[in-house]
């Protein structure tokens, strides 16, 4: 009895210095989500510093701005399938099916852009502009997943908790 107490107080500390640390790093990530933020705010700020909100063509080229662009997954895909042991096949066959209808949006904002004249709108700037938006919004992404996984770790190192709670009490009273 006073070896299953001691392995399960023992359980039960360690879940909870793991339940610690994955608290520890999702305050961490949640600091780099309002860092990501901030970044964003700079961005925006620069771009209405490039297109003034009262400008003739704000609302393109803010739409434009906005629009994620889409990171192919043809030109990851050889790390991606050594890391998921090829599983990347399948989901890139999938985004490939759905990309033609979100390619035809894009051309009509392309098209929409690549006609204003570039000294007046600035679009080279803001080109610019939009790629970082694009790779923050992603580094957002991946750090979101990333807490999701947190959070689901956690949960079921809760459970367990609970469980070797229940045991270290029953076992306290058969003592």
């Amino acid at each position: 009895m006073t070896k299953r107490l001691a392995k399960c107080r023992q359980d039960k500390g360690g879940i909870l210095r793991d339940i610690n640390g994955i608290s520890a790093k999702l305050r961490d990530k949640k600091v780099e989500i309002d860092k990501i933020k901030a970044r964003e705010d700079e961005l925006m700020a620069k771009f209405h510093e490039l297109c003034a909100e009262g400008s003739e063509k704000y609302d393109i080229i803010r739409a434009y701005f906005e629009k994620i662009q889409k990171i192919r997954k043809g030109k990851k895909a050889p790390a991606q399938d050594k890391e998921a042991g090829g599983a990347g096949e399948d989901e890139e066959q999938e985004e490939e099916e759905e990309e033609p209808e979100e390619d035809d949006e894009d051309e009509d904002e392309e098209n929409a852009i690549v006609g204003l004249p570039q000294e007046e709108y600035k679009i080279d700037e803001i080109d610019k502009l939009r790629e970082e938006r694009t790779k923050m919004y992603n580094e957002k992404q991946d750090i979101l997943a990333f807490i999701n996984d947190l959070e689901v770790q956690r949960k079921r190192l809760e459970k367990q908790e609970e469980r070797i709670s229940s045991e270290l009490e029953e076992t306290e009273e058969e003592i």
